[in-house]
């Protein structure tokens, strides 16, 4: 006896059903987040050599930024600043050096920037960040080698949050960017120590 095949009438529920049960097993994916920097667990460090025999060191104390990060495909981009007049050395009488017009020129250029639009990963590990730096008037490539970098949820004092953070360095030359004032005496090569913590947009900190 032949077999009836299935009408179309049917078979229509059966597909719609197949349908949705596909679409609710699939997860869905993460959409890219945008992360406010916490300045309060952000911090820039610089060093430069002190004719070759120490190094002269500092920081800055006011920080800015945003990021853009997509955790399911490892991109993203950076916008971050840091208030050129906010150096910090220790020593008073060198910090009003470093704002001068002999380096920093903090009157005429407030803050140095760095932008990036370019995350490199290696086997789903952040291993860099690209971008351009620009710093006494001057626009540079810069490339911040990742130390380490996760994102997870924290609780603080009860307060639980999501935050994405890692430590980075690089080093550039200070030549690049016109800042040639006591060279060799002071060296070229400055060495940047980067740590910096983010959290969602809007979220408490």
């Amino acid at each position: 006896m032949p077999m009836r095949r299935p009408s179309l009438a049917l078979l229509a529920p059966l597909a719609a059903l197949a349908a949705l049960a596909a679409l609710t097993s699939t997860p869905a994916l993460a959409a890219p987040t945008n992360y406010t920097v916490d300045p309060t667990h952000t911090s820039v460090y610089f060093g430069v050599s002190h004719f070759d025999r120490t190094s002269v060191r500092g920081r800055f104390g006011k920080i800015d930024g945003r990021v853009i990060y997509d955790p399911a495909t490892g991109a993203g981009s950076v916008d971050f600043t840091v208030d050129t007049d906010s150096v910090d050395s220790g020593n008073r009488s060198l910090d009003g050096v470093l704002r001068s017009a002999q380096f920093f020129d903090a009157q005429t250029f407030p803050v140095a920037r760095f932008q990036a639009n370019r995350f490199v990963t290696e086997g789903g590990k952040l291993v860099a960040v690209e971008g351009t730096f620009t710093l006494h008037g001057v626009a540079q490539p810069l490339r911040l080698e990742a130390d380490r970098f996760s994102c997870g949820q924290t609780v603080l004092f009860g307060i639980r949050r999501d935050v994405c953070g890692g430590d980075f360095h690089a080093t550039f030359a200070r030549s690049a960017f016109g800042m040639t004032r006591f060279l060799p005496e002071v060296g070229d090569t400055v060495t940047l120590q980067i740590t910096v913590e983010a959290s969602p947009a809007g979220a408490a900190q």
